[in-house]
């Protein structure tokens, strides 16, 4: 990863906005720590942090066209940039470098801002193009490159991070009430909206203009599913090569660079594929990371180290307890800049950290369950989607006493106004119904009493964009996986817990599963071929048998699960915790119920009620998302809103690195 940072003003640009602009890129030095630059063209400042991975000796940014009328900073990978690089040479462009970036400001030339729909990769692009004074921003299709802006009177400023913009004297430092709504029920935030009031994250496949001090933001590309009934006529032997062709040209041209990449193992198909298909072919052992622990369900390494033998990569295992939890969310947050209802990052945040150590890149397994209909929550609409359809609410009614009793919760059988909410916004039910109904039973009843009220009026959905007819017509199963692409992959899986924790490391992640051709191939497949008699990914289990042994390739699904709250509570519990959960601090940032957050934590540390193992489970389940969401959303208020924020301890270090000022 790279980091990007800069601004348009609505004048020429002088020193002391440099100056700016340079505070900005210092303050996102972990995403790129190989070279620093910033550099002013007219009205416009373009700064780079880079993680030199192609093109290392000669990559440098910005990058500009041969007149030097066009202007860019690039975080990311172009996947295609061999291929354009051939075709625009034939069109006459001088292109001196080895970077996959120096394509971006030639394309640009050729197509202007139809140029986004050329590039196949992840990426966050800022292109400022001088003969007209105009400044563009883009985002990679699934999202995921981060890329953040705010306006400040006349100018726009734009940064990978939001700490860069919080760099900007007299950028306000304010929460964004509807994203703590958002997060009670999502348990993400939802691109345009940050945590932040007044900055705003572009939307994934999403393209921003600003010229004369106007903005227009447009879609350049949509993942389209096929009507219902009209899928790839495939057998599933000719879907099953159609899938194995395209895996692996995704992982040969997502580990392309100058390093040897790296990935993470679980024992589950998603990473063994993407290790197999890493190892193939190389005579030196592909590094592979997996977490271990003494708590049983969060201990990967067993199933890791039989595959690792199998496929003959190196396996190199990651101890974690819950100390290594608490002691790592401070850091968590910062880099994530946005609260979180579950410690799993934090198992993240490690296994990045030691696979750094090996290599600038890491290649990753996310992308698969959306692709292929991984999540439980999928089987679960399978049993029960049909009773929340129009006219069912006497049935539901019936149904709700035992499914209460049994599970502990009513998220199987939406109550009637939240399917009507979400049948208004998302133009049907989606499957992730379910768990963001358990979100809100679990989340909203936390929140400060202005902050319910503002939930019970439906304040999650101000602000929140969705293309209801992209699901029109569709099977219910397609509805759901591109509701999955549009909500929680780029908001939940590739953000904070996603690029955030790559980046914190210096480290790229990348992901094969997410490559623009197999996704665009797997969403014409017959839904029949994903989820089949109650087992998820049929399809590329079926295909994965070409590498894979059948243990492995059909081995069951497990979910990795960390501790249920515990390391904010207790004996050993960081001091910090206890300062801010305490009732003060509670009633000071605002958010949450003092009294209400008291009972959850005792409840917390009480013996598990009785009941059906399901409904136990459930129960801890709830308690330890609302303790964690309590705790990290005080943490981040402490970190970035407490008396101004404060720069964490590693950023403070960075301020003095050097930047290349032209």
């Amino acid at each position: 990863m790279c980091g990007i940072a800069g601004a348009q003003l609505g004048r020429k640009a002088h020193d002391g906005d440099l100056a700016e602009v340079r505070r900005m890129i210092l303050r996102q030095t972990h995403r790129g720590p190989d070279s620093l630059a910033a550099q002013r063209v007219g009205p416009a400042l373009l700064a780079s942090s880079r993680l030199a991975i192609v093109g290392v000796a000669n990559g440098g940014q910005p990058f500009c066209n041969e007149d030097r009328s066009i202007h860019a900073v690039f975080n990311g990978e172009i996947y295609n940039h061999l291929e354009l690089r051939e075709q625009l040479s034939r069109r006459g462009h001088s292109l001196s470098g080895g970077s996959d970036g120096e394509v971006i400001v030639h394309l640009y030339e050729e197509f202007g801002a139809d140029c986004f729909q050329w590039l196949d990769g992840q990426f966050a692009i800022a292109i400022f193009d001088s003969r007209d004074g105009s400044l563009h921003l883009a985002r990679d299709r699934m999202g995921i490159c981060p890329l953040h802006w705010a306006r400040l009177g006349d100018a726009l400023y734009f940064s990978s991070e939001i700490k860069g913009l919080l760099a900007v004297a007299g950028m306000p430092r304010r929460a964004e009430p509807r994203a703590m709504l958002q997060l009670g029920y999502f348990g993400a935030v939802c691109a345009p909206l940050t945590p932040f009031a007044g900055i705003r994250q572009l939307p994934a496949a999403h393209w921003l203009s600003f010229r004369d001090g106007k903005e227009e933001i447009r879609r350049y590309w949509s993942l389209d599913f096929p009507l219902a009934g009209e899928h790839a006529r495939l057998s599933e032997a000719q879907a099953a090569d159609g899938l194995a062709h395209r895996l692996e040209r995704a992982v040969a041209s997502h580990a392309q660079g100058e390093f040897e990449p790296t990935c993470f193992l679980s024992g589950g198909i998603d990473s063994a594929l993407i290790a197999a298909l890493l190892q193939r072919g190389r005579q030196d052992r592909v590094a592979a990371f997996c977490a271990a622990s003494e708590h049983g369900r969060m201990d990967e390494g067993d199933a890791a180290a039989r595959t690792a033998s199998v496929l003959g990569v190196d396996l190199r295992r990651v101890r974690l307890d819950e100390a290594d939890i608490a002691a790592t969310f401070p850091r968590l947050i910062w880099h994530g800049e946005t609260p979180v209802i579950s410690t799993e990052a934090s198992a993240l945040m490690r296994l990045a950290g030691e696979a750094g150590k090996r290599s600038k890149i890491v290649l990753t397994g996310e992308g698969a369950d959306e692709a292929f209909a991984g999540y439980l929550a999928f089987r679960q609409y399978r049993r029960f989607g049909a009773l929340t359809g129009r006219g069912l609410a006497p049935l539901r009614a019936l149904l709700r006493p035992w499914l209460g009793g049994h599970y502990g919760s009513d998220c199987l059988l939406p109550g009637e106004d939240g399917l009507d909410a979400l049948r208004a916004h998302f133009g049907c039910v989606p499957a992730q119904a379910y768990e963001w109904e358990f979100y809100r039973e679990a989340l909203t009843p936390l929140f400060s009493a202005d902050l319910r009220a503002m939930a019970a009026a439906g304040g999650c959905w101000d602000g929140f964009e969705f293309d209801r007819g992209a699901v029109r017509g569709r099977h219910w199963l397609d509805r759901s996986l591109y509701v999955s692409y549009q909500v929680m992959l780029p908001n939940y899986l590739l953000g904070a817990h996603g690029d955030r924790i790559y980046a914190a490391n210096s480290v790229e992640g990348r992901y094969p599963f997410l490559d623009r051709e197999l996704v665009e191939f797997a969403a014409a497949l017959d839904p029949a071929l994903k989820l089949r008699g109650g087992r998820e990914k049929h399809i590329l289990r079926v295909a994965a048998g070409r590498w894979l042994p059948e243990e492995v390739a059909w081995r069951p699904k497990t979910r990795f699960v960390m501790p249920f709250g515990t390391p904010f509570a207790g004996p050993g519990a960081s001091p910090l915790y206890a300062e801010l959960l305490s009732p003060g601090k509670l009633a000071e940032y605002g958010y949450f119920d003092p009294e209400r957050v008291g009972r959850l934590f005792q409840a917390l540390a009480a013996p598990p009620p009785g009941g059906s193992k399901a409904k136990r489970y459930l129960r801890r389940l709830a308690l330890g998302l609302g303790a964690t969401f309590v705790a990290s959303a005080q943490l981040w208020h402490y970190l970035y809103l407490a008396d101004g924020g404060a720069a964490a301890p590693e950023e403070e270090a960075r301020q003095s690195a050097p930047v290349s000022i032209a």
